[in-house]
């Protein structure tokens, strides 16, 4: 779906998005890739930027918001075949390229545990990060884009904020699936941070919000993000 005149949603049922995490295209000279879903997916994202007028040598830019499986699964593949740069905050790093392994569940301990052997299904290829970023660094697609850092989630986890389309990329700092939630508190580090990140988070002006998992608020979001802030506990 068309979220603003130059950002593109590649979403699926519900909203859940290509393989459990939604992809966005952001339409430039350049394409640019926000996340990958899951393993597998690479050329669904290739059809898409192709239908868009964009061949996969057009890609330039691989950003991703954080480690999860989710979100980097198809990054090797859409990497091998395009050649395009990996942008990633440095906090996760070492799960993309491999120094450290993926962790399962932060909580409960014995849940991680049950689930590690199980890794192998699902699990991302390690991939090298050629330009790691921080917080408040302007990358130059679209008039520029602002990287937020937002730990919570992972260590490492960032939004995009795009000022001149009046858009945030949330990554996965928030939810809407049935309404603004939390991410998976199963799968985030540490809550009290999350919340940190999204009252941050609500202090942007921003008309539209763009999330890893659910559909996006194309209007009003700043207002949304706000009062969701509000109540987070």
């Amino acid at each position: 779906m068309q979220v603003t005149s130059h950002v593109y949603q590649i979403g699926g049922i519900w909203g859940t998005g290509v393989g459990g995490a939604n992809v966005f295209l952001l339409l430039d000279s350049k394409l640019t890739v926000v996340d990958t879903g899951f393993r597998g997916r690479a050329w669904q994202i290739l059809r898409v930027a192709k239908r868009l007028g964009y061949s996969p040598a057009d890609i330039d830019s691989i950003i991703i918001t954080h480690h999860h499986a989710d979100h980097v699964g198809s990054l090797a593949t859409l990497k091998k075949l395009t050649q395009a740069r990996v942008i990633a905050h440095p906090a996760d790093v070492p799960y993309i390229d491999g120094s450290l392994p993926q962790p399962g569940p932060a909580r409960p301990e014995w849940l991680s545990r049950v689930l590690a052997p199980l890794h192998v299904l699902w699990g991302a290829a390690p991939t090298v990060v050629d330009m790691p970023v921080n917080d408040g660094d302007v990358l130059p697609m679209l008039g520029g884009i602002k990287v937020l850092h937002m730990p919570g989630h992972t260590p490492g986890s960032i939004c995009l904020y795009l000022e001149q389309e009046g858009l945030v990329i949330a990554g996965d700092v928030l939810a809407n699936r049935f309404g603004l939630s939390l991410p998976s508190r199963l799968f985030t580090v540490d809550i009290a941070q999350e919340i940190r990140s999204i009252k941050r988070l609500a202090s942007l002006e921003f008309d539209a919000i763009c999330f890893g998992h659910g559909p996006p608020i194309t209007h009003g979001a700043r207002t949304a993000v706000a009062d969701f802030a509000g109540m987070a506990e």
